[in-house]
């Protein structure tokens, strides 16, 4: 490299980017600091004697109201429209992927403790002798960790089950409960 070429391609940037380094790093000066001087406040007042104490009428507790009764959990009821798909044909595809849901949600125990709800819209679809969920989607989560929803929409993407054949499409909401510690279905 001739001379001239080093001169413009090395030196210049250097000392540009060295003057800005110094610029971008200089020392400001300190803000000048004003010093008020408040007066003294008066000294505190004495202690005023204090009032006699008052002799307290007999309270009766508030009687707390009665803890509200849930109702035992049992698995939802399917409320099929007539003709389409039985509720042993819908259990055995929710039975199927029961299992990849509970692996989800035990995954997001670790990082969210607690009981965990998750309602899931799918389409249950047949395609010959094997069903296929169609067009998942979590509709209500008590977690809104990502990864958590990625994996339940990964799930039923991915699950098949046994189908009749000939079946046309069944959109149900299904909900799916996990309580860590707890075995089980979801």
């Amino acid at each position: 490299m001739p001379g001239r070429a080093v001169f413009l391609w090395v030196v210049i940037p250097f000392v540009a980017l060295s003057a800005l380094a110094l610029w971008l790093t200089r020392d400001t000066p300190a803000p000048a600091v004003t010093v008020v001087d408040v007066p003294a406040s008066p000294p505190p007042a004495p202690p005023s004697p204090a009032p006699p104490p008052e002799v307290p009428m007999e309270r009766t507790p508030p009687v707390a109201p009665p803890p509200p009764v849930s109702p035992p959990e049992e698995e939802p009821k399917l409320e099929l429209p007539p003709g389409t798909w039985s509720e042993e044909e819908v259990r055995v595809a929710l039975q199927s992927v029961q299992r990849l849901v509970r692996s989800c949600l035990e995954d997001a125990s670790v990082r969210h403790p607690g009981p965990q709800t998750v309602r899931v819209r799918f389409t249950l679809e047949a395609r010959g002798e094997r069903g296929h969920f169609q067009d998942s989607e979590v509709v209500e989560s008590t977690t809104q960790d990502p990864f958590v929803l990625a994996c339940l929409l990964d799930t039923f993407a991915d699950t098949q089950f046994s189908a009749p054949p000939g079946k046309a499409p069944l959109t149900l909401t299904h909900p799916f409960h996990f309580r860590p510690g707890k075995r089980g279905a979801p």
